[in-house]
């Protein structure tokens, strides 16, 4: 029996992984590259070439990806969202271990500290929620109303309010934690402050929650 060369046997394994590695590395760029631009310009100013190009990636590539602009805008829509889903369900848990009013204002800190680290969250639901479209369909159906459905009990049973009184208060909620971190370069040339410093953050915190959870 000829011996077997394991070096040699390796090679068409290792070839498959670093293509393999190359793609996912190539549609993580196109993604975070859709993320960028979806968010700041919105979905119809956005280009094939101008996504391919902010990615460094060659012509094509989103094609050959993603098949088009419109599954990538998935792509980029779901990575966005499900971030925070993620790390909010991580949280979960503690939440049947502390009283309602620490629920209120836990609910309201996660929201201030991930848009603060994740604006394009705000601008992507900015872009989109002007006009009735597939893509905001798609948010409100895939992301959006499981995570109302998920936090409209807590805040019924915490503040004793009715659904109308939710409404008003899930928007101001949402609106108070995102723009001012979504308008940053505004805040910046208006106060001459930076409101992403951890201490612009925790006081941006501080001051919703006295107002959302505390009155």
């Amino acid at each position: 029996m000829l011996p077997t060369d394991s070096a040699n046997s390796d090679l068409p394994i290792k070839a498959t992984r670093r293509v393999q590695e190359r793609t996912e590395t190539m549609r993580a760029r196109l993604i975070e590259a859709g993320k960028s631009l979806f968010s700041e310009r919105g979905f119809d100013a956005v280009s094939v070439r101008d996504i391919e190009n902010m990615a460094g990636a060659k012509r094509n590539s989103l094609s050959y990806h993603f098949g088009d602009k419109e599954a990538l805008w998935r792509a980029a829509a779901d990575a966005i969202c499900n971030l925070m889903k993620s790390e909010i369900d991580q949280r979960f848990a503690i939440l049947n271990e502390i009283s309602q009013r620490e629920t209120l204002a836990f609910l309201v800190r996660f929201y201030v500290r991930f848009h603060a680290r994740n604006p394009q969250l705000s601008r992507l639901m900015a872009q989109e929620g002007m006009h009735r479209s597939w893509r905001s369909k798609y948010l409100i159906d895939n992301h959006v109303r499981p995570s109302v459905d998920k936090i409209e009990p807590l805040i019924l049973a915490a503040k004793g309010v009715d659904r109308d009184y939710f409404i008003h208060w899930y928007y101001i909620m949402v609106s108070g934690s995102a723009n001012i971190f979504a308008f940053a370069l505004e805040c910046e040339d208006l106060f001459g402050v930076n409101p992403t410093t951890e201490s612009m953050i925790e006081k941006h915190a501080e001051i919703l929650v006295s107002m959302l959870v505390e009155a």
